[in-house]
């Protein structure tokens, strides 16, 4: 054996053959190499281990007694739980035919007899590597979909509860003074935790927002800084530059979650009396600006980077391509921007 196939795995496989001089010669092979080696003279015997305990992949012969290698591997495949431990045949028949029909039943590979070491070690390996990849590639899926998730319920219930907060704090304020207009923002806040509940549960089934179903994202931007400036003096200027053209879902989708992200913060943390929010259509890019004359903060803070809104806002311009810029600082206000470059 060439030394320079020395594999430090610890993934455990299974070998069903019949033939106990294959069955130690296989078994020389692999567990030199450093893998877990599990041994079945036989079938029925394979298919009762692989109940107990799944193995990362299967070398199997086809010609046995009983039941053959195709049987054994149909079984396998039918199974929900063993359906994706890939399968590598090893035999005696060199036949198309006999390799078409084990690809055809869900065969990865095909590895005729007499064994060259080295060949079943790589084609082995080949294959588990696959397999590291696509479950890297799973997990990746899971951990972005969580954070997804995550960034959604930020953006809508967090939202709309600062929403709430100040609409209340407005009514608390007016009911000495002017009650019809408590009553007002106790109305407008109502509606609110309505929306955002209804936004919510939309967000964790991963559907498109609604205020994006019913209309642009110029519209619903502006929607959604009209309900937050209503119980405040903010004054809030809307402007459209140039003729509205549709974006694609996701990326109308996350530039109304960045935008919401930063009127958030600039009725929440700001402070600001004018909130300026710009869309800018243009044939080569799209520009979403949103800037207040606010107390500012310092961009380069920890803080402020490793905050939840600012990476969401981070997260959701990478995942369109656009490009984000943060510009701020104590006393003189904040703008923040994204970039959307077009076909």
């Amino acid at each position: 054996m060439n030394n320079k196939l020395q594999f430090s795995n610890q993934e455990s496989i299974l070998i069903i053959d019949d033939n106990p001089d294959n069955l130690n010669l296989l078994n020389g092979i692999l567990s030199n190499a450093g893998y877990k080696v599990h041994l079945a003279p036989s079938g029925k015997i394979a298919l009762a281990f692989i109940e107990s305990k799944l193995p990362q992949l299967i070398l199997l012969d086809i010609m046995m007694p009983n039941m053959d290698g195709y049987a054994v591997c149909e079984r396998i495949k039918s199974c929900p739980r063993t359906q994706n431990i890939p399968i590598i045949f090893i035999s005696a028949l060199q036949d198309i035919t006999d390799k078409i029909k084990s690809f055809s039943l869900g065969g990865v590979d095909y590895i005729t007899k007499p064994f060259h070491d080295q060949e079943v070690l790589i084609r082995i390996e080949n294959q588990l590597q696959i397999q590291r990849l696509s479950q890297k590639l799973i997990d990746q899926n899971i951990l972005e979909e969580r954070n997804r998730i995550a960034r959604e319920i930020h953006d809508t219930l967090a939202q709309a509860f600062t929403g709430i907060i100040l609409l209340l704090t407005a009514a608390e304020r007016a009911i000495p003074s002017a009650p019809e207009q408590a009553i007002s923002h106790l109305k407008t806040s109502n509606e609110l935790a309505r929306y955002g509940l209804a936004a919510a549960r939309r967000s964790v089934e991963g559907l498109r927002p609604q205020l994006l179903e019913n209309s642009d994202l110029h519209s619903a931007l502006q929607q959604i800084a009209a309900q937050m400036s209503s119980p405040t003096e903010t004054q809030v200027i809307f402007e459209v530059i140039g003729t509205p053209y549709p974006l694609s879902v996701q990326v109308e989708n996350n530039l109304l979650r960045i935008g919401q992200e930063a009127l958030t913060n600039a009725f929440k943390y700001a402070k600001a009396n004018l909130i300026k929010i710009q869309l800018v259509y243009e044939s080569t890019h799209f520009l979403l600006r949103v800037q207040d004359n606010g107390q500012g903060f310092d961009s380069e803070s920890i803080t402020v980077k490793n905050g939840f809104g600012f990476l969401g806002m981070k997260e959701r311009s990478e995942r369109i391509k656009g490009q984000l810029t943060i510009n701020s600082s104590p006393v003189n206000g904040t703008e923040i921007t994204i970039l959307i470059p077009l076909p």
